[in-house]
């Protein structure tokens, strides 16, 4: 456990050093936010073929989308959207204004919320918000997908009517 803290200390430290420096080693800075609908665009596609560019291929990298719970790697992240979206003719994914980003040197990561329309091919359109959250790594001169997380709101719950405060009638 304290080597743990001790590996995240020097980690945080490490990125707060070169927080604002250019250094040695250490990327230019990258506009991530066209980035970020291109991605939303190619998975509008239903086609992972057409994001595929963006992710690594690394097989130990962990995806987490709105189902199945987890794909291990983009060989498994592809082949488990295909099936998701074989029930789907259109897609439209559109990323609020709220995207934030933080890069430090090679590496990125980001949030940002977003509305998703896909039409079904039974006839009828699925309307949902969004949540991501993603990790880049610059791999040569390509920013690349190392991890990402993707989830959808639950409903709220439906608001609990109050008790009466009227007594009980008398029988």
């Amino acid at each position: 456990m304290f080597r743990r803290f001790v590996f995240f200390g020097m980690l945080m430290a490490g990125l707060a050093s070169g927080q604002g420096k250019m250094g040695r080693g250490q990327a230019e800075r990258f506009n991530f936010r066209q980035l970020m609908q291109q991605i939303w665009d190619g998975w509008g596609t239903l086609n992972p073929a057409n994001t595929a560019k963006f992710y690594s291929k690394d097989v130990d990298r962990t995806f987490f989308d709105i189902t199945p719970l987890k794909y291990h790697g983009w060989n498994e992240y592809d082949a488990g959207v295909r099936k998701v979206f074989s029930d789907y003719t259109s897609a439209k994914f559109i990323l609020d204004a709220d995207q934030h980003v933080v890069q430090r040197g090679n590496t990125a990561w980001a949030t940002a919320t977003g509305h998703g329309t896909l039409m079904r091919k039974t006839g009828g359109k699925e309307e949902m918000n969004f949540r991501w959250t993603v990790l880049w790594e610059k791999i040569e001169n390509n920013w690349l997908i190392v991890h990402e997380h993707v989830s959808v709101p639950l409903a709220a719950p439906a608001p609990v009517k109050p008790a009466s405060s009227a007594p009980p009638a008398k029988k």
